[in-house]
């Protein structure tokens, strides 16, 4: 029966079966593989490099990307039997699940006894943001089985990509040359708009400049509808959470009005009850001060022949007392 190697037999693997491994990705019961140098962006037909000038890809919302593994596996016969004698091993290799959860789709694909060079994947962003990885991130999972006696292939692999290294498109045949249109099935229904397009594309020339320029047109228009389904949904979270905010920002100023009312009232309240103590405290002075004179003849006399310049001197008295309360009331 297959058996499933640990990390003590995957680390053994490293530098011979797995070459450019690195001891950290080494997992209990796999090893983490982590992206390659080269690839290519299918949706645009454009390859890359990295780990010069790039760091990084960007993948957008409903594109592909072929990427490569850093690390270079050596199945053969020959190295495998070097660590595990009457050994061979088998391999399946699948994405890690933090892909899935921020929609990335890759298929989980196998590695076959003897297979030697590196491995190609495609990932498709089916996401409506955009996903980006560096040079060298972990985001694929090697797992691996050692075969023993009836378990042994008779014949390894030694397909089309054997030994080979880097990014390596499709060698995949492809179909036949000199089938007939009409040979073909397609998903386009008779009568639809696809099918008229496509027959003002095969009509010649002017009209074939004119569809395929519509095609290209119909194309953008998706990706428009498709980003703006997206802003759209944003614009939704950010009206939900500014209302909620809002909310809360009404119950918090009518919390700071309040309060503020509360000390203007209790201010007032006080500034008052200064103002009538002060007064009155006066009034009664005043009223002390003529009772006193008027009955005593004397200061009745002195009064009445030095008025012209007391008189003054009481009004500045007065506003003398008016300004010390005052301040003394905006202090409080």
């Amino acid at each position: 029966m297959a058996t499933l190697i640990s990390d003590h037999e995957i680390k053994k693997l490293l530098g011979s079966v797995i070459i450019n491994g690195d001891i950290t990705s080494v997992r209990p019961n796999s090893y983490i593989l982590r992206l390659g140098e080269v690839g290519e962006f299918l949706n645009a037909n454009k390859e890359f490099e990295l780990g010069k000038k790039k760091k990084g890809i960007k993948v957008p919302p409903g594109h592909s990307v072929a990427l490569t593994a850093f690390e270079i596996l050596d199945f053969s016969r020959e190295t495998v039997e070097k660590i595990f004698p009457n050994i061979d091993l088998h391999a399946i290799v699948s994405p890690t699940t933090d892909l899935s959860r921020e929609g990335i789709v890759a298929a989980t694909t196998h590695v076959d006894s003897g297979y030697h060079g590196t491995l190609n994947w495609t990932i498709t962003n089916t996401s409506s943001e955009e996903r980006r990885f560096v040079f060298k991130e972990r985001i694929f999972r090697l797992v691996i089985f050692k075969l023993e006696k009836d378990e042994r292939p008779e014949s390894v692999y030694d397909g089309n990509y054997q030994g080979e290294t880097g990014y390596i498109r499709s060698k995949r045949g492809g179909a036949p040359v000199g089938m007939k249109e009409e040979e073909w099935e397609n998903s386009l229904v008779d009568g639809g708009p696809e099918v008229l397009l496509e027959g003002l594309i095969k009509s010649g020339y002017p009209w074939n400049i004119l569809g395929q320029k519509l095609k290209a047109i119909d194309l953008e228009l998706k990706n428009v509808s498709n980003e703006y389904g997206a802003i759209y949904d944003s614009i939704e979270k950010l009206t939900t959470k500014v209302t909620d905010l809002d909310g809360k920002s009404n119950q918090l100023s009518q919390s700071i009005s309040g309060s503020i009312k509360d000390t203007l009232s209790s201010e007032i309240n006080a500034i008052q009850n200064r103002w009538l103590i002060g007064g009155g405290t006066l009034l009664f002075v005043f009223i002390g001060l003529i009772l006193t004179i008027t009955g005593n003849p004397i200061a009745l006399q002195f009064l009445k022949y030095n008025a012209i310049w007391i008189g003054p001197i009481l009004v500045i008295a007065g506003i003398v007392v008016f300004y010390l309360i005052s301040k003394r009331a905006k202090k409080h």
